[in-house]
């Protein structure tokens, strides 16, 4: 069977672009039960929705499948259409987060939709093309929600793979050309990077964020060091390690870095931890390993919104972790989220305080954006301050506040934060310093763009 699997979303950013993992993942399964897969991602070439629609009509695909994310659903409801508009023989399958959470709308709304499915998909999508093939019952596909007339069927929902040693590897050959061409960096990192991803799920529970799957699971360091040398035989040195607490088991991570360095693989890392999770000794062996830089999730500096958050972390905790970063020689970024119901200017007034304080290496300022299903989006709306929910015709939903009349308020203080902050100079040259002799002409007008957009 042809199947394409579609990224038709832009990546891009200021900060780099990763290449879509996920597809990956799932062109390898399908591609080892002997379908034929093609991937095909949007900043593979910038490419617009007449150019995908090209290449579809070009490989014929018998199956074509997208994820969909709350942000994306307009975008995603358009190309659909277009598809259906095209003559498309091939069947729509539909995935990711949205989806899985919202599969009955999913169907409702997108008309050309034949099938969702619900959860990691590695599986469950080898038997659903079994299905189409005739070779199983429709019933049989767990995670699978599809028409049957004029009804809604969902199956029972897919249990996850709880081994992740069984996983194979993504199958980064369906994107060579992409990777060959350089199509994915980082900023302050020379050459194309990629990303890993060593565990799933998250223990925590933090109002804002939703996981496809909560449960957390983690590889074994033997795993991760067998994924990171069939990389660096790609030619890869610089690698984005996604997990949002790769240090959550600190004897795993010790030892996870401790063979990367007696590896001598020469490959460089970007890793992201909590910031009650991190301490000297991990830091240190993060340095020693190849690590460059880490990112936490400061989310704020008001100890009331931290707690409202459900974070379960302090504003000297988010002090601390960024200081020691520092000290141990790393770049530190530090995302923040301003917003949040609770909120108020004097709240957003003690996280600039702290990160100006703090003096992190970057910061990535976020408007609070509640996604479906996640705590602080069913109390915005039970509470009847959610605002623009998100739909086929919208993709900005936020939470309105007391003091904020419009959306744009909230951007506002954003604006402001962010040029404070690229004005500071020491904040400035420390910035440039840490990226100066690691930049291309590509990273150098991305930085450009953001400073102009930011800053002036």
């Amino acid at each position: 069977m042809k199947i394409a699997l579609l990224y038709p979303y832009t990546k891009m950013s200021a900060q780099g672009c990763n290449p879509p993992i996920s597809l990956l993942y799932i062109g390898a399964s399908l591609k080892q039960s002997g379908n034929d897969v093609l991937v095909i991602d949007k900043d593979h070439g910038n490419l617009s929705n007449p150019d995908m629609l090209e290449k579809l009509k070009d490989y014929s695909p018998d199956l074509i499948g997208l994820p969909i994310f709350a942000n994306t659903l307009p975008q995603a409801y358009e190309l659909v259409n277009q598809m259906v508009s095209a003559g498309f023989k091939g069947r729509i399958l539909i995935g990711g987060p949205h989806a899985s959470i919202r599969p009955q709308e999913v169907l409702e709304d997108f008309s050309g939709c034949d099938y969702v499915l619900r959860g990691e998909a590695e599986n469950s999508i080898v038997k659903l093309a079994q299905c189409i093939g005739g070779r199983k019952d429709f019933k049989s596909v767990n995670g699978l929600s599809y028409r049957d007339g004029d009804r809604v069927v969902h199956n029972p929902d897919a249990s996850p793979e709880m081994d992740l040693d069984r996983a194979l590897f993504p199958a980064r050959e369906l994107l060579s050309d992409a990777y060959a061409k350089k199509t994915y960096w980082r900023i302050g990192t020379r050459g194309t990077t990629d990303v890993i991803i060593t565990s799933r799920g998250c223990p925590y529970n933090c109002n804002f964020c939703f996981k496809v799957c909560k449960k957390f699971r983690m590889r074994s360091p033997e795993n991760i060091i067998a994924e990171l040398t069939a990389m660096r035989s790609m030619g890869t040195r610089s690698v984005h390690i996604m997990d949002d607490i790769f240090a959550y088991d600190k004897a795993r991570c010790l030892r996870v870095l401790g063979m990367i360095k007696n590896s001598e693989l020469g490959m460089e890392f970007k890793v992201r931890a909590r910031v009650d999770g991190i301490d000297e000794e991990l830091l240190a062996a993060m340095k020693e390993s190849g690590v460059k830089s880490i990112v936490y999730g400061v989310e704020s500096g008001s100890q009331d919104i931290l707690d409202a958050m459900n974070k379960r972390t302090t504003v000297d905790m988010n002090y601390r972790a960024i200081t020691l970063a520092k000290k141990a020689g790393l770049q530190c970024y530090a995302d923040v989220l301003i917003g949040y119901p609770g909120e108020t200017p004097e709240s957003i007034a003690k996280t600039e305080e702290l990160l100006l304080r703090a003096r992190p290496t970057a910061i990535n300022v976020s408007v609070m954006y509640p996604l479906p299903d996640t705590a602080v989006y069913n109390q915005a709306k039970a509470s009847g301050i959610l605002r623009d929910d998100w739909s086929v015709k919208n993709n900005d939903a936020w939470i309105q506040l007391p003091w904020a009349r419009t959306k744009n308020d909230l951007y506002e203080f954003k604006r402001q934060i962010l040029k404070r902050y690229l004005r500071n100079p020491v904040i400035v040259f420390n910035a440039i310093k840490s990226v100066l002799f690691n930049i291309d002409a590509r990273q150098l007008k991305a930085l450009a763009r953001y400073f102009l957009e930011y800053a002036i």
